[in-house]
């Protein structure tokens, strides 16, 4: 499986998506992937985007989803078939609990997916819990193929994939 980010997460990008998600700045959607936007839509060229499910009273309170704005943008379909059954707010939790996000992600309509090529999108990996469960719903449709991309990443996704796979 491979995975790929495209900045590493410091503060200019911690501030950019600050801007965008909590001060609800929907007109940021497509700065987060311009640069780059002719080489993702070559590598993932038949793929479907699967969206790293959000809050919905977030999503609800901004107005939009933020992943799926900003993959919106690589113009593949994208299928929302994973959904967070509980309010959970990564963000505001230490590493240890982040890492215990078994039971808040699961799948919903999932056979769609099966047998196609699928990029499980977010916007940030921090401990890589997020990803990990989604990938875990994600194989339970038999996909042909994953792969991941986010925004930003704050660790090594290559370190962290050698033992978690």
């Amino acid at each position: 499986m491979e995975g790929l980010s495209i900045y590493h997460y410091d503060d200019h990008i911690r501030k950019l998506l600050f801007t965008f998600k909590g001060c609800y700045d929907i007109e940021l959607k497509n700065v987060f992937l311009c640069r780059y936007l002719p080489y993702l839509k070559m590598k993932y060229r038949g793929y479907v985007v699967v969206p790293a499910p959000s809050s919905k009273i977030d999503d609800e309170k901004r107005g939009f989803n933020h992943v799926k704005e900003i993959y919106k943008s690589l113009g593949l379909p994208m299928f929302d078939v994973l959904e967070k059954n509980k309010v959970d707010k990564q963000s505001s939790k230490s590493k240890k609990k982040r890492l215990n996000i078994e039971k808040v992600i699961e799948g919903k309509n999932i056979e769609i997916i099966n047998g196609k090529k699928v990029l499980v999108v977010d916007d940030i990996y921090t401990t890589g819990a997020t990803m990990f469960k989604c990938i875990e719903v994600v194989k339970e449709a038999h996909p042909k193929d994953i792969k991941v991309l986010v925004v930003a990443k704050t660790i090594d996704i290559v370190k962290r994939r050698k033992t978690q796979y």
